[in-house]
């Protein structure tokens, strides 16, 4: 057996990824962190972790609910009544029937909801890009028209009155040329 098929095997369970195989060997450091920790003398406390790691989805994988089997047996072994143990959840599906695989049609939901989302990206970013569009368009138009705007109104103002006052000047400039002329 070589070194990678070595390391998917945790617990006498061979799993198919190397991911897998990590999650089962936390779980057993779990497993045993929780071994040397619990006093399975104490049923109450025993029910109270066991059903902590089923609320809190601690343990996924075969070595997780092989260790929940056990406590079960603990538990009943305690004098629990059935009642007060809950069965341990399974979060995949073992049959390839399509009508009752929950986990086949919710990813075939999934994907449908990828394309949906797909298409609303898309039309996002050609929205985007139309109102990016019509900023710079917009940009560009207060830039070369003739109209003061906002952004430069203090130079038309300035133009415009020294226009004024040039063309005041010259129309004085005038008068008094008339004014001389009337008096010689």
């Amino acid at each position: 057996m070589d070194k990678s098929e070595e390391d998917l095997i945790v617990g006498g369970y061979r799993f198919a990824t190397v991911a897998d195989a990590e999650t089962a060997r936390l779980e057993k450091k779990k497993i045993d962190n929780l071994e040397q920790h619990l006093d399975h003398r104490n049923p109450q406390n025993l029910l109270l972790v066991y059903n902590r790691a089923i609320e809190n989805r601690v343990f996924l994988t075969p070595v997780g609910m092989t260790y929940l089997q056990r406590m079960q047996s603990q538990l009943a072994d305690c004098g629990v009544p059935q009642e007060k143990i809950k069965p341990i959840p399974l979060y995949g599906t073992f049959s390839n029937k399509t009508e009752n695989n929950s986990s086949i049609r919710r990813s075939m939901e999934a994907r449908g909801a990828k394309v949906e989302y797909r298409g609303r990206f898309i039309t996002s970013v050609c929205i985007n890009f139309l109102f990016v569009a019509a900023i710079i368009g917009l940009i560009l138009v207060s830039l070369w028209s003739d109209t003061p705007t906002i952004i430069n109104y203090r130079t038309a103002v300035v133009n415009e009155y020294s226009e004024w006052e040039q063309e005041l000047s010259e129309r004085e400039k005038a008068v008094r040329e008339a004014e001389r002329a009337l008096d010689q």
